[in-house]
């Protein structure tokens, strides 16, 4: 019984000395280990114009009382990266003939979903508040991503996602 008792007592001992070597080796590889530098990748936009959507296009359609009008953020985007780019957000200032921001606190204005290398055209929708008066002026745009992105896959149909994050028509 007290050999049991004993042994008990050195397999108790045993994990503690090994739990602490296993912290203190994590803890020594933190701290020499150098720090992966993340970027993110700036990609150039031009030619940027802001166009009503088609009432042809099905996703254009607002649901009634929905206060906003369609439109999409149409340019080319280039690529300096040496693949294919999954996920890229968009980012705009957007002002109405007024001078006022139409979307304020919000300069994401979307995504591009693949960005190849070199020059390419893209299109997002927009969704322009009612009250914002044409013509609009786009200040600041940028396309960014993070490298690497944590990406989550998705079923290839549209049934499952957003009218604004459908393929545009037209």
């Amino acid at each position: 019984m007290l050999q049991c008792a004993i042994d008990a007592i050195l397999i108790m001992r045993i994990s503690k000395i090994r739990s602490f070597l296993l912290s203190l080796t994590l803890l020594f590889s933190f701290l020499f280990v150098p720090a992966i530098q993340v970027q993110a990748l700036d990609l150039e936009l031009s030619q940027l114009e802001l166009v009503k959507c088609e009432t042809a296009d099905p996703a254009s359609q607002q649901p009634k009382g929905y206060r906003s009008g369609c439109y999409i953020l149409e340019g080319e985007v280039k690529s300096d990266a040496k693949s294919t780019i999954k996920d890229v957000d968009v980012f705009a200032f957007i002002y109405d003939a007024s001078g006022e921001e139409v979307l304020p606190n919000r300069p994401r204005i979307g995504s591009i979903s693949n960005v190849p290398v070199g020059k390419s055209l893209f299109s997002v929708r927009v969704p322009i508040p009612s009250f914002a008066v044409p013509p609009f002026t786009i200040k600041k745009a940028k396309a960014k991503v993070a490298i690497p992105v944590p990406t989550i896959s998705r079923d290839p149909s549209e049934e499952d996602i957003l009218p604004l994050e459908r393929g545009i028509e037209g």
